[in-house]
């Protein structure tokens, strides 16, 4: 673990605003804890702090560079395939799931919001279009893009996924690539630069922000994706948010701390759009609550010794306790089932 300034305005004078419990007996770090390496160093309380001189709220100390490299070794450890209780009781589905399991096939619904938020700014025109995912995982986003005409590219930390990218969707070398942002040149520039639910997990926001920006020419087009504490959620659920999780998420933005880190790193803010989550009302959040607290009650009931596991273990059928406990780390563990509101896309281009 590292202490760290604030990625903000570089004060060091912080309020705690959350201590979080990471052990297995909380249900939000039930697979994370299972499954960690050097679990006596990576498991126990964590720290979520404000800063008291500018607001940015963010974990710290946090894991260092090598100990997040852990964290992200492995699905086991940061999950992905979530299901709902009625899964805990179905046989024909596996106790573990395997990852990088993914269609090849181009469906053009899958990122549409995406892509319609793109071209609000960039108009329909998509040919000759150079566009970067940064932190792009298997490079599925990538594979979609060029199936739109976009000269799309994609890079990541992880040799893994980029592998599997090039395996599934047949991208080469000049497509997918595991480097940095910083391995870029200034003649590699790009006409639009996005970076999908990646900038609450680096280390340094305002870094990796002023590592694109020789990467950017005038007129070039960020596109960042994440959550924001300004979002209903977060005032519903405060410390039990979806979001908070000091082992993976390292900044918690709101509209005005990320305006402010855009113009720290010399980005103008040009407008702000919200996920697909935009089209869902009240009457769908309340639904997955009720099923929220549904996958929390089963959680309860087979992680503690009581009664009440007696009275579903007719349902189990051929599932013994042990596999159950294996399966209990597939259980979606938010507070709220999928995103509701809370994930925001803030676009922006160099300052002249």
């Amino acid at each position: 673990m590292e202490e760290v300034p604030c990625d903000l305005c570089d004060s060091d004078q912080s309020t705690i605003t959350y201590r979080i419990n990471v052990v297995e007996s909380n249900m939000r770090y039930y697979r994370y804890a299972r499954n960690v390496p050097d679990r006596e160093q990576m498991t126990g309380e964590q720290r979520i702090v404000t800063c008291s001189n500018c607001g940015l709220i963010y974990t710290n100390p946090r894991f260092s560079p090598g100990e997040l490299q852990k964290v992200y070794s492995s699905d086991r450890i940061i999950g992905g395939n979530w299901k709902n209780f009625p899964y805990l009781f179905d046989s024909s589905q596996p106790d573990v799931f395997q990852s990088g399991q993914k269609s090849t096939s181009y469906n053009p619904g899958l990122y549409q919001w995406k892509f319609d938020i793109i071209q609000h700014y960039t108009g329909k025109k998509t040919k000759g279009i150079r566009l970067l995912d940064l932190g792009c995982g298997d490079g599925k986003f990538v594979h979609d893009a060029l199936q739109r005409g976009y000269d799309a590219r994609g890079i990541d930390l992880s040799p893994d996924r980029i592998r599997k990218g090039r395996e599934v969707f047949g991208l080469d070398e000049e497509r997918l690539r595991c480097m940095n942002a910083d391995d870029f040149s200034s003649e590699d520039q790009f006409d639009v630069i996005v970076m999908w639910d990646i900038i609450e997990h680096v280390g340094s926001p305002a870094s990796i922000l002023q590592s694109i920006k020789k990467i950017c020419h005038p007129r070039t087009l960020v596109f960042i994706l994440t959550m924001s504490v300004d979002s209903i959620t977060y005032k519903l659920f405060g410390k039990n948010w979806n979001y908070v999780n000091p082992t993976q998420h390292l900044t918690y933005f709101s509209h005005r701390t990320m305006r402010e880190m855009l113009q720290k790193s010399g980005f103008q803010l040009m407008g702000v759009e919200m996920d697909d989550s935009r089209r869902k009302n009240v009457i769908h959040l309340v639904a997955r609550i009720l099923l929220g607290q549904a996958n929390r009650f089963f959680f309860y009931v087979y992680t503690r010794k009581n009664f009440l596991r007696k009275l579903f273990r007719p349902f189990q059928g051929e599932i013994t306790d042990e596999r159950m406990h294996i399966r209990l780390e597939n259980l979606y563990p938010g507070s709220y089932i999928g995103r509701y509101h809370d994930n925001f896309v803030f676009v922006s281009k160099p300052e002249k």
